[in-house]
């Protein structure tokens, strides 16, 4: 996994899958990667107090965000330190907020199977969908979450979780869901999006070569073909292979697209972007170019706000990509 080293040292994001290695996946490049938190002003803080939370919901949406926060782990080493409580050191934020789910039921009416003619042994022999009276529940859940700086009291963070449930039940055979389990799955919803608001992922994804030929002559699309069906075995020579096809023969989108996944692979991302770039300008489907270009630019991103969050310097982000392990 990625190896980042602590405040003060060097940063080594060395993920062991960027190197290229031997996989079993046919016609993938597996890709790993460091992807941002979904707000962007937030990277510096490390450290979060849980303060306190209102609504008849709140402690529940507390206890449950402090677990999410506590577990988030980067290269195997806690991402921040959560507070609950009072403490004698001062956190750098805290996280407060309101959640509350409300439940109504009302009357309603709705379709069902019904049998609506029995033999003389009370077997159905016509069945018909009828108009029947049901009962209607509705659960609203609704939270505010905010993040306030600890030195200054702004917030540098604030959003709001809705979610929302219906269920219609139409006899005795139905029954609703627990409300309990349902609120419950929902306030782990919304801790679980805080989470992904305030802190980076580290992701793993499997992701499909292009293996068009079309526009290659004779000789080259063997040869792609080749390197294609090499992915399945050796990623590292199937990428050599598609550096030699793009030194021996005309530019072809295929070729670059998936030059482009071995440089992500690598780590090299303003690599990656060149050749993506370049497969965009080339005749063909832009679909899959412009995910892999979204998604080198979310993983720069995260490179960004490491950088901020542990003062690297600007010019060394590309650097902090690349390292491999040993």
């Amino acid at each position: 996994m990625t190896q980042i080293l602590s405040i003060g040292k060097a940063v080594s994001v060395g993920l062991s899958a960027l190197c290229l290695v031997t996989t079993v996946q046919a016609e993938t490049l597996q890709i790993e990667g460091l992807y941002p938190a979904r707000v962007d002003n937030v990277a510096e803080i490390k450290s979060i107090a849980i303060d306190r939370f209102g609504g008849n919901d709140g402690t529940a949406l507390a206890f449950e965000i402090e677990d999410k926060l506590s577990d988030v782990e980067i290269d195997g080493a806690p991402y921040f330190k959560i507070m609950a409580g009072r403490s004698a050191v001062q956190p750098e934020a805290t996280l407060s907020g309101t959640a509350t789910a409300g439940i109504e039921e009302y009357p309603t009416t709705g379709y069902r199977d019904r049998c609506v003619e029995r033999n003389d042994k009370g077997k159905c022999e016509k069945r018909k969908s009828v108009k029947v009276s049901c009962l209607k529940r509705v659960i609203d859940f609704q939270a505010q979450i905010r993040l306030s700086r600890f030195s200054d009291g702004q917030t540098i963070y604030s959003d709001r979780k809705s979610n929302g449930n219906e269920q219609t039940v139409c006899g005795r055979k139905e029954s609703f869901t627990s409300s309990e389990e349902v609120i419950r799955g929902m306030i782990n919803s919304a801790a679980y999006s805080v989470r992904r608001d305030l802190a980076p992922i580290e992701r793993r994804e499997n992701i499909r070569v292009l293996e068009s030929r079309k526009g290659m002559d004779k000789v080259s699309a063997k040869f792609f073909k080749a390197a294609v069906k090499m992915t399945k075995t050796d990623e590292r020579e199937a990428c050599r292979m598609w550096d030699q096809a793009a030194a021996n023969s005309a530019l072809h989108r295929s070729v670059a697209f998936n030059r482009g996944l071995c440089a992500e692979k690598e780590g090299a991302l303003d690599k990656a972007l060149t050749f993506y770039t370049e497969a965009g300008q080339l005749p063909g489907g832009k679909t899959e170019i412009g995910q892999a270009i979204r998604r080198v630019e979310d993983r720069q991103r995260a490179l960004d706000d490491w950088a901020i969050r542990y003062g690297i310097a600007e010019d060394a982000t590309e650097l902090v990509a690349t390292a491999k392990a040993d």
